[in-house]
């Protein structure tokens, strides 16, 4: 089985090799169909080393304590999650009526323990990360990425 899932994968596919999701099967590449509204998501625990979620995460009713609960779930322990979401800031992130949520750079850090969020807010998650590049804005301001990984237990 592969060891990436591209969460999300729209209209851009990854390489072969890599498990492309999305809600509704639009295209011959998307591999799964599955609303990530409905939990669990359909892949068995640690059964990835990586997954890509560009442009995701906003879209889902579910919450990013949800969302990077199921995401820690189906990692293999070590494995590592990359992700953008629109910036709060950005007109682009209000001009998208499927957008449920927005972000600031802060937005991760509850699931960070040696953040000043992630010591304040330590009940909200068992399930714990560590960042591997933290939350960064692009060079246009639109959107966040970060790269995270599973803490090891």
């Amino acid at each position: 089985m592969p060891d990436i899932l591209n969460l999300g994968a729209g209209t851009k596919p990854m390489r072969k090799g890599v498990i492309n999701h999305d809600r509704i099967r639009h295209g011959p590449h998307i591999d799964v169909v599955h609303d990530l509204n409905v939990l669990p998501w359909p892949w068995e625990d640690n059964s990835f080393d990586h997954i890509v979620a560009r442009s995701v995460m906003e879209h889902l009713n579910i919450d990013l304590v949800q969302a990077l609960d199921e995401c820690w779930r189906i990692l293999r322990p070590g494995g590592r999650a990359y992700l953008k979401v629109p910036f709060y800031a950005a007109d682009a992130s209000y001009s998208d009526p499927t957008h449920r949520w927005r972000y600031n750079l802060q937005s991760f850090d509850v699931f960070v323990p040696e953040t000043k969020l992630g010591t304040q807010y330590v009940f909200y998650t068992e399930r714990k990360w560590q960042f591997i590049k933290g939350p960064r804005l692009n060079t246009s301001k639109t959107s966040i990425h970060i790269l995270l990984e599973v803490r090891k237990p």
